[in-house]
C-alpha cells in the first residue's frame, strides 16, 4: 500500500505535466512506465526504459522534451526528486543499500554528479539577481532546520564578513517566529529546504509572503511548497549514497552566491574584510600566521 501511495505522488506529477501536450502512441507506452514503475524511472538508463515500454531510447528521449524538458537526464533529476520525497526515511536507506565496495567512495561519486548536474544547470543570472537582492535588502533572514542550516551558515558567515546583513534562524521555533513578525517588504528570506520539508519553514515563508517580503528558495525540488512563491529559486540535487540528503550541491550554490556577493560592490568587501580581519586579531581568535 505503501508503494502505491509513492507512485500516485509521481502519477500526479506525471499528469500535470503531460496535461495540453499531444503524446504519440509510443510516447503514451513510456508514460505507462513511468506512472507504474516510478523507481525504474528514476534510476534506469533511456535504454531500461525503452526496453520496458517495448519502445526505444529515442522515444523516451522524446517524451522527456515533450513534457518539457532539455532531455531525459533533466527530467529523471527531477523526477527521481519527487520520489525521493515521498518516502520515508527508512525507504531511503533501503533505496541506497546496495552492493557497494566502498560506501564512502560512492558518496564521493554520487557528489560528483551532483556537483556536475549543478553546474550544467545553475543559471548565472539567477545568482546574481538573488545577490542583488541581498544586497538591495534592509536585512536578510536565512530559514533553514536541521542539517539543511549547514549551507545556511556558510552563506551568513560569508554574506557578513563581505559587509551585509545577513542572519541564519536555526535555533528554536520561538526565535524563529520573533524574527518573522518583524519582517517588512524591505527585507529579504532565503528558505533552505531539502528532501522533506520542515513545517516550521513553510511556516516561516507563509508568514514572510503575507508580510510582504521577497522569497528566495534553494531546494532540491521545484515543486516544493517553499518554492511555490520565490521571487527566485536555485535547485540542487541532494540525493546521497546513504541515508542521508548530500549537502554538497546546497553548499556549491551557497558559495556561489556568497561569491557573486561580494563582486558588487568590491570596495565596500574589502573594507568590511579588513575590518574583520583586525577584529580577529584583536580578538585573537586565529593561530598566528607563519613570518618570514
Amino acid at each position: 500500500m505503501k508503494r502505491e501511495i509513492n507512485s500516485a505522488t509521481v502519477t500526479e506529477w506525471l499528469d500535470i505535466r503531460s496535461q495540453g501536450r499531444k503524446l504519440a502512441a509510443r510516447q503514451l507506452q513510456v508514460m505507462g512506465i513511468l506512472r507504474s514503475q516510478p523507481r525504474l524511472a528514476s534510476y534506469g538508463s533511456v535504454s531500461d526504459i525503452a526496453e520496458a515500454a517495448s519502445s526505444n531510447a529515442s522515444t523516451v528521449t522524446r517524451t522527456a522534451q515533450t513534457l518539457g524538458f532539455k532531455g531525459w537526464a533533466d527530467f529523471q533529476f527531477e523526477l527521481r526528486s519527487r520520489y525521493l520525497a515521498s518516502l520515508s526515511a527508512v525507504e531511503v536507506a533501503a533505496e541506497h543499500n546496495g552492493n557497494v565496495s566502498s560506501p564512502a567512495q560512492a558518496a564521493l561519486t554520487t557528489d560528483r554528479s551532483s556537483l556536475a548536474h549543478l553546474e550544467r544547470t545553475l543559471d548565472p543570472d539567477t545568482v546574481h539577481a538573488i545577490a542583488q537582492a541581498i544586497a538591495a535588502a534592509k536585512q536578510t533572514l536565512i530559514i533553514a532546520a536541521g542539517s539543511y542550516a549547514v549551507p545556511g551558515k556558510a552563506l551568513e558567515h560569508n554574506a557578513v564578513i563581505a559587509g551585509y546583513n545577513v542572519r541564519l534562524l536555526d535555533a528554536d521555533v520561538a526565535t524563529l517566529t520573533n524574527a518573522i513578525a518583524r519582517l517588512t517588504p524591505d527585507d529579504l528570506v532565503i528558505a533552505i529546504s531539502l528532501w522533506r520539508v520542515y513545517d516550521s519553514t513553510l511556516r516561516a515563508v507563509d508568514i514572510a509572503r503575507n508580510l510582504g517580503t521577497p522569497i528566495i528558495s534553494i531546494t532540491d525540488n521545484p515543486g516544493s511548497p517553499v518554492a511555490e512563491h520565490a521571487a527566485h529559486r536555485i535547485v540542487v540535487p541532494s540525493e546521497g549514497a546513504g541515508f542521508f540528503p548530500s549537502l554538497t550541491a546546497a553548499v556549491a550554490a551557497t558559495q556561489a552566491i556568497a561569491v557573486e556577493l561580494a563582486s558588487l560592490d568590491r570596495n565596500r568587501s574589502t573594507q568590511s574584510i579588513a575590518a574583520s580581519e583586525r577584529s580577529w586579531e584583536q580578538m585573537r581568535i586565529m593561530h598566528p600566521r607563519p613570518t618570514a
